[in-house]
């Protein structure tokens, strides 16, 4: 069988898909012949590469085909899209010219409009398409109060409803996001499958920790740790809050990463001395990070489930950590800590709510601890492996045409 994977970014980009498409395309290797389309490296790339319209590389049964595009800074908005427009021409092209023809074509939402460029590909070629939707546009933009001209919106909701009955497969990352695709899409529930991104070991690391860990717990007794993006997705203000009411109790909040709201929350928190805020450390350093922790913060704004699930909730649960989730009851993040007892959640507006909880989390080191137990349980049960097992078992199914 001969599979084709369509996604922008791949390593040695650094972004979280290039990650996973890595990962998914090894676990492919395994039953087909994989091909990825991906673009230049551009993104935190850990080399140098000049302009070009196309460049192949080979590794046994993986063959890689980059294509170019523009080279616009990624905060320059029109610059951005004509990045990835540049990039999605290209693909096209590469894809309907792409020897030996695929079996199978996997397009991923990166960027948005990529599925798009996949299915034309497979409708030309003959291929079986499958749709796998980490953020799901423009729904997510608009639940986040990103403005979209209103004919764009329309037009770009009924192209993705007959794109995803169009798609042998859907692949979603959680229950809520089905759920979500078959009440407001109307797509048959049959073909959406949950595979989720999972828990994976992390990177071993090249210190002992003591460093990064002082960093993060600082002089205080008790440490909630949100690591992550600081975007639209999550109620920081919120939690910001709820650590105001905490200053007098030895209860910290550390924010590690970066995000578009990054500068107004610090200035949000500026005359807060329990919070701080730090950088992302290097990836290999991530168990220590998770680690330093007593207890680690999710959040979701109402109105966001189903459209995103915050992969770092495996991170989490791999570290065997408790977690406070501030995230809608319907979401998959409040329904896994509920079901397997690894942490407490609500989908309250009212800070003080969140900051007596904190409070009874501290004073319950026997709660603690059995929650920290649930959680390294639950990271079994979603095992990175096995949902890449169950990836590669629903393109099996369709083989060669």
């Amino acid at each position: 069988m001969n599979v084709l994977l369509v996604n922008q970014y791949y390593p040695p980009d650094t972004s979280a898909t290039a990650v996973i498409l890595k990962e998914t395309a090894d676990a492919l290797l395994k039953v087909s012949n994989v091909t990825i389309i991906a673009g230049r490296p551009s993104y935190n790339p850990t080399t140098k590469h000049g302009i070009y319209l196309s460049r192949s590389e080979c590794s046994g049964q993986l063959r890689i085909e980059r294509v170019g595009s523009t080279s616009y800074d990624r905060a320059f908005l029109i610059g951005r899209i004509l990045n990835y427009l540049t990039y999605l021409l290209l693909t096209l092209l590469k894809g309907l010219a792409v020897n030996p023809k695929p079996d199978v074509i996997i397009s991923m939402t990166d960027p948005p409009i990529a599925a798009f460029v996949g299915a034309f590909i497979s409708i030309v070629r003959r291929s079986t398409f499958i749709y796998v939707i980490q953020d799901f546009h423009p729904d997510l933009a608009q639940a986040m109060g990103i403005p979209i001209p209103n004919l764009l919106n329309r037009i770009w909701n009924f192209l993705n409803i007959k794109l995803l009955q169009y798609s042998k497969s859907v692949i979603v990352l959680g229950e809520d996001m089905k759920d979500r695709l078959v009440r407001s899409k109307g797509i048959n529930p049959n073909k959406i499958h949950v595979v989720r991104s999972g828990s994976t070991e992390f990177p071993i690391s090249k210190t002992d920790g003591t460093k990064i860990i002082k960093s993060i717990r600082g002089d205080y007794d008790f440490v909630a740790l949100h690591a992550g993006n600081l975007g639209y997705v999550g109620n920081f203000k919120l939690i910001i809050d709820a650590f105001h009411n905490l200053t007098d109790h030895s209860i910290g909040l550390v924010f590690v990463g970066q995000g578009v709201l990054k500068t107004n929350l610090i200035k949000y928190a500026k005359d807060m001395d329990n919070i701080k805020f730090l950088n992302f450390y290097p990836k290999d350093e991530l168990r220590h990070v998770y680690s330093a922790a007593d207890l680690h913060i999710v959040s979701i704004k109402s109105g966001l489930e189903g459209l995103v699930l915050p992969s770092k909730l495996y991170s989490v649960l791999k570290a065997g950590k408790p977690l406070l989730a501030n995230a809608p009851i319907e979401s998959d993040v409040s329904k896994i800590i509920n079901e397997y007892g690894c942490g407490i959640t609500n989908d309250t507006d009212d800070a003080s709510t969140i900051s007596n909880a904190i409070l009874e989390l501290k004073g319950d080191s026997v709660l603690l601890e059995k929650m920290s137990l649930s959680s390294a349980r639950a990271a079994e049960v979603f095992d990175r492996e096995k949902q890449l097992e169950k990836f590669t078992e629903i393109v099996g199914r369709y083989g060669e045409n």
